[in-house]
């Protein structure tokens, strides 16, 4: 018998308007008090912008909802959409780390930016 086991982040694809904000609702079905939340974008390949593959290009706010129930905000300001290129392969991704020192990353995907 053969089994897998795949420990993978959920997939969510986000598209936006370059210099619009982007507000997205996690809800983790957990607590995450105690917990280290990160988020952030990268570029998927190099871009004629100078963004080198897998450099950062911008932080997301990771907001507080309410820890105890697992809910939180993730957030690109206006200023940072407006940096990004409408075009290039961004993707991104939400991990956190528990209080034991795990870190899993928990979602990921495509970050699509289009110009108004």
């Amino acid at each position: 018998m053969s089994v897998t086991y795949e420990q993978i982040p959920g997939e969510v694809s986000i598209s936006c308007v370059q210099g619009d904000e982007i507000n997205i609702g996690v809800n983790c079905h957990q607590s995450l008090v105690g917990y280290t939340l990160s988020a952030l974008v990268y570029a998927e390949v190099s871009s004629g912008g100078g963004d080198a593959i897998g450099s950062t290009v911008a932080t997301i706010s990771v907001g507080a909802i309410s820890l105890a129930a697992g809910t939180v905000t993730l957030t690109l300001n206006e200023t940072q959409t407006a940096a990004l290129q409408a075009g290039a392969r961004y993707r991104w991704y939400f991990r956190w780390q528990d209080t034991s020192g795990v870190t899993q990353t928990i979602l990921a995907g495509p970050l699509v930016v289009r110009v108004p």
